[in-house]
């Protein structure tokens, strides 16, 4: 066990203590994650071959060729301002938005303020080295609320609500129990709170009727308070959301009895959470009803929710590469083709990510999403 790692389970069992024994799964997530200095999202090495997993920027320019043909389509939408602002929020890397810049710059396209927004100290340093050295002016803030805009803004991000600490609960004998975190001889082991919840998930009630006794899943309470702020930064302008999820009529479904809850580390599963807190990444699946539902409640309108695989297959940048490295036949672009591949199949990740388009003082589906747009799956309120 690391050094950090040590003083992370130390300040887990300090919380434990000072909550009578019973943390809240949603608290010792935030902390496994977000603990300054300490947290997961504070270590040097996450994402890609030498991380603990992959995303999709990391498997060649396919979605970046998505999101700057989004950009493109919300541009125009907007009429073609002078100035306006393309933010992206959690951007890891800070690859995925340089990649889009450069995509947006082939189309005679250079956004006048480019915004970064991310809550790691670690990442934000990894991201302004990063934009410096493919020479690109990116200003970067903390969070959301210290952003301060008048100005049109298309948003963009990547695997971003999964990362927020969810709430995990028991369905037991008609009621929804919390599930936390209790020391046992030193060691971390799930517990079920003995009072049920007063604030339960929003969730329809004719799928809950369907659900077996002793039913565990998760809900994801930051939800609300997100959109709220994103709501707050654009007065006009679109969000391109893009993480892996389910409408929620799939998402708790009678035979998903265990949730979507798990860890990722050395690009293997971790079914066990509670083990090397601060050591895996700690995620869950995105309810995209409830995400498009609350955003609705801030003016945040759902325009568009489809598949990743659906929306890069009708990306006009995407076919156009595709078409030319099919045509080619090199090694290379065989490579490059597996990995689209990958991207875009359904036994890859073209399934079970998807994509919400959502739009603040306009409600409009890119045309040629249109064919294969699922806004009607998420059967909103």
């Amino acid at each position: 066990m690391s050094v950090n790692s040590t003083a992370l389970q130390s300040i887990i069992a300090e919380n434990i203590r000072e909550s009578d024994g019973f943390l809240s799964f949603e608290d010792f997530m935030r902390t496994a994650l977000y603990e300054p200095k300490l947290g997961y999202y504070e270590s040097e090495y996450v994402f890609g071959e030498a991380g603990d997993f992959v995303t999709g920027t990391d498997l060649g320019p396919w979605l970046a060729m998505g999101f700057a043909d989004l950009m493109l389509w919300g541009w125009q939408q907007l009429g073609k301002p002078e100035h306006w602002v393309l933010l992206e929020q959690g951007g890891g890397t800070g690859r995925l938005l340089t990649q889009v810049l450069r995509f947006l710059q082939h189309q005679d396209i250079v956004p006048p303020t480019v915004i970064a927004v991310e809550r790691s100290t670690w990442m934000r340093e990894r991201q302004q080295a990063h934009y410096a050295e493919k020479g690109f002016d990116v200003q970067q803030y903390t969070e959301l609320a210290d952003v301060k805009t008048d100005l049109p803004v298309l948003m963009m991000c990547n695997e971003l609500p999964d990362a927020f600490p969810v709430r995990s609960f028991i369905w037991r004998n008609h009621h929804f129990y919390e599930r936390g975190v209790q020391l046992s001889d030193g060691v971390l082991v799930w517990a079920t709170s003995h009072k049920p919840m007063t604030d339960k998930p929003m969730i329809d009630p004719m799928l809950i009727e369907a659900w077996p006794n002793d039913y565990i899943s998760e809900y994801n309470p930051a939800l609300p308070a997100w959109q709220k702020a994103v709501s707050d930064v654009i007065d006009k302008g679109f969000v391109f959301c893009v993480d892996y999820g389910y409408s929620q009529q799939e998402y708790y479904r009678p035979n998903r009895m265990e949730g979507t809850l798990m860890g990722h580390q050395n690009h293997q599963v971790i079914e066990d959470v509670l083990v090397d807190p601060g050591q895996c990444d700690l995620t869950a699946h995105v309810d995209f009803t409830d995400l498009a539902n609350v955003g609705v409640k801030q003016g945040l309108l759902p325009c568009s929710f489809i598949t990743q695989g659906g929306w890069l297959a009708q990306s006009p940048m995407v076919q156009q590469v595709i078409g030319d490295l099919a045509q080619e036949g090199s090694l290379q672009s065989i490579q490059a083709l597996t990995h689209a591949k990958r991207m875009l199949l359904p036994f890859g990740m073209g399934e079970t990510f998807k994509l919400l388009v959502q739009g603040k003082g306009k409600q409009v589906c890119p045309d040629y999403l249109k064919a294969l747009d699922r806004v009607r799956d998420l059967r909103l309120d």
